[in-house]
C-alpha cells in the first residue's frame, strides 16, 4: 500500500469545523499540543515497543555474530577406576560399549585399575575465505531492517497522531459551532416571543423559534458525545485522561500559513523516507544473504592444537598396582599440532542451486523498492494537487460565508421590523450555519493537505518541532 493511501485516512476525519474565524485563531485553556499528542502515543503504542526490542535483539545478534571468529578451547578431566579386559575383534560401540585400548590377554582378569586423563584441545576455523565477513554484515543488515521497520511504524503513528489531533480539532470546533448556534436561537427566541406579545409577529413564529430550538440542543448533545466518543479513544491510545485531551484550535491557523510556505518551499525528501529506507534495507539484506550462500560453499582450513596427559595404574608390562591411588598420577603427555582443510566435491551443484533461490528473493526485494518509489512520487503529486485544490476551495468559502452572513443579518432585520417571514429567516440562517460549517471545512481541509505533504515528502517532525505545534 503506498504511503499516500496509507495516509489517505485523513480526508475521513476532516469534515465540517468552526463557524466564526476568531474561535479558529482561540486557543484553548489547558490545551493539549501535537507534540504532546506525539510524545503520549509513542511511550505508549504496544506495537513501538515490541519492535524496539527486536531492534536490540538484532543488536545483539550483531555483537554475537562478531565473536564467531574466536577459536574453540574445550577442555576435560576425568578419574575412571574400571577393568581392563579387553578382546581380539571389531566391534561398533554405538557410544554405549566404553573404548577400553589394550588390555588383550590371554585369560580374563576384572582386577581394578585405576586411571585418569585431562585433556586440552584448540579448534579454530582460520580462514574460510570471506565467510565471516558475509555473516557480520548479513546480521548487520538484519539489524538495519528492524531499525527501518521501527521508523516506519514510527511514521505510522505520526499519521495516526495527526489524524486523530485534527478529529479532536473538529469535534471540539463542532461543540463550538453548535453552542453558538443555541445561544443565537435563544436571543432569537426571545426576540420573537416579544414581537408576538406585542402583537408585530403571529404566535407561530414562536412556536417555529421554540422547535428550532430545541433541535439545535439535540444538535449539540450529539456532537457532545462524538468529541466525548474521540476523546475515549485518544485516552486508550495515549494513556492520558480525557480531561487532559484538549486540542489547541490555533494549530489550524499556523499550519495554513507559516507551515505551508515551510512545508512547501522545503526541497521534498523521499530519498530518506521510511518507506524507501526500510525497502531499501530488505533489499541489501536480500543481497547480504545470497553473499553469505555463495561463501558457505567455500573450503574451510582449521587449526588443530591438542594436548593431553594420562595416568594408569596398569603399568606397562602388564602389572597390576594394587594402590589405586598411584593411577591419578598422570605419567604420560602428548600433543598433536595441524592444520585441516574441509571442502565438499558436490559444493559446485549445491551452490548453483541454493543461490538462485536467494537470488530471486533479491530481484523481489528490488522491484519492491522500485514499486513503492514509484508509488510515492504519485503521492507527492497527489498531494500536491489536494493542497491546489483546498486551498482554491479556501478562497470560494470565504466569500460564501461573508454573502451568507450578509444576508442574514439583512433578513433578520426585515423580520423585526415585520417586512420577512419566519421561513424566510429560516431559511436565511440555514445558509449561514452551512456557509460557516464550508468555511471551517475548507479550512481544516488545507490544514490537512499541508500535514499530509509533509509526511509524504518527510518533512512532518519538522513542521511539528518548527512551528511548536
Amino acid at each position: 500500500m503506498s504511503a499516500f493511501r496509507r495516509k489517505g485516512f485523513l480526508l475521513i476525519v476532516i469534515c465540517s469545523l468552526v463557524l466564526f474565524k476568531p474561535a479558529l485563531a482561540q486557543t484553548t485553556n489547558g490545551s493539549m499540543s501535537l507534540q504532546d499528542l506525539l510524545n503520549n502515543m509513542q511511550s505508549n503504542y504496544e506495537l513501538l515497543k515490541y519492535q524496539g526490542s527486536l531492534v536490540k535483539a538484532s543488536e545483539a545478534q550483531k555483537k554475537a555474530v562478531s565473536y564467531d571468529r574466536l577459536p574453540h578451547l574445550n577442555t576435560m578431566l576425568q578419574a575412571t577406576v574400571n577393568s581392563v579386559n579387553n578382546q581380539e575383534g571389531a566391534y561398533q560401540s554405538y557410544g554405549v560399549i566404553p573404548s577400553i585400548i589394550s588390555g588383550v590377554r590371554a585369560q580374563s582378569n576384572l582386577g581394578a585399575v585405576s586411571g585418569d586423563a585431562a585433556f586440552a584441545g584448540l579448534n579454530w576455523e582460520a580462514v574460510n575465505f570471506g565467510a565471516y565477513k558475509a555473516n557480520e554484515n548479513l546480521a548487520k543488515q538484519n539489524m538495519l531492517v528492524q531499525m527501518n521497520t521501527l521508523a516506519s511504524t514510527q511514521y505510522d503513528v505520526d499519521g495516526y497522531a495527526a489524524a486523530y489531533y485534527i478529529e479532536l480539532v473538529r469535534q471540539f470546533q463542532l461543540q463550538n459551532v453548535q453552542q453558538d448556534n443555541v445561544n443565537r436561537l435563544q436571543q432569537l427566541k426571545t426576540t420573537i416571543g416579544a414581537l408576538v406579545n406585542s402583537g408585530v409577529r403571529p404566535g407561530v413564529d414562536s412556536s417555529v423559534a421554540s422547535a428550532e430550538l430545541s433541535k439545535s440542543i439535540v444538535g449539540l448533545y450529539q456532537v457532545q458525545k462524538n468529541l466525548a466518543q474521540t476523546k475515549v479513544r485518544l485516552s486508550t491510545l495515549t494513556g492520558l485522561s480525557t480531561g487532559q485531551l484538549n486540542a489547541d484550535t490555533s494549530a489550524v491557523n499556523k499550519v495554513n500559513s507559516d507551515g505551508m510556505n515551510l512545508v512547501f518551499n522545503a526541497v521534498a525528501d523521499t530519498v530518506h523516507h521510511p518507506y524507501i529506507t526500510l525497502f531499501t534495507s530488505i533489499y541489501d539484506r536480500s543481497k547480504a544473504r545470497l553473499q553469505l550462500e555463495k561463501k558457505s560453499y567455500y573450503p574451510k582450513v582449521f587449526v588443530d592444537a591438542d594436548a593431553w596427559v594420562r595416568g594408569s595404574s596398569l603399568s606397562g608390562t602388564d602389572q597390576y598396582n594394587s594402590d589405586l591411588l598411584q593411577g591419578y598420577q598422570p605419567n604420560r603427555f602428548n600433543y598433536l599440532v595441524g592444520l585441516t582443510m574441509t571442502y565438499d566435491i558436490f559444493n559446485v551443484a549445491h551452490k548453483r542451486l541454493n543461490s538462485s533461490v536467494y537470488r530471486y528473493e533479491m530481484d523481489a526485494a528490488y522491484h519492491q523498492l522500485q514499486n513503492e518509489k514509484v508509488n510515492l512520487n504519485s503521492d507527492v503529486q497527489q498531494a500536491l494537487l489536494e493542497k491546489d485544490f483546498e486551498y482554491n476551495r479556501l478562497v470560494e468559502t470565504k466569500h460564501e460565508l461573508d454573502e451568507a452572513a450578509t444576508a442574514y443579518n439583512q433578513q433578520l432585520s426585515l423580520y423585526k421590523n415585520g417586512l420577512s417571514s419566519i421561513i424566510e429567516l429560516n431559511t436565511a440562517l440555514d445558509y449561514y450555519i452551512q456557509a460557516q460549517k464550508d468555511y471551517v471545512e475548507a479550512n481544516v481541509g488545507l490544514m490537512k493537505s499541508v500535514i499530509n505533504y509533509s509526511l509524504v515528502t518527510n518533512t512532518f517532525t519538522a513542521l511539528v518541532q518548527n512551528l511548536k505545534l
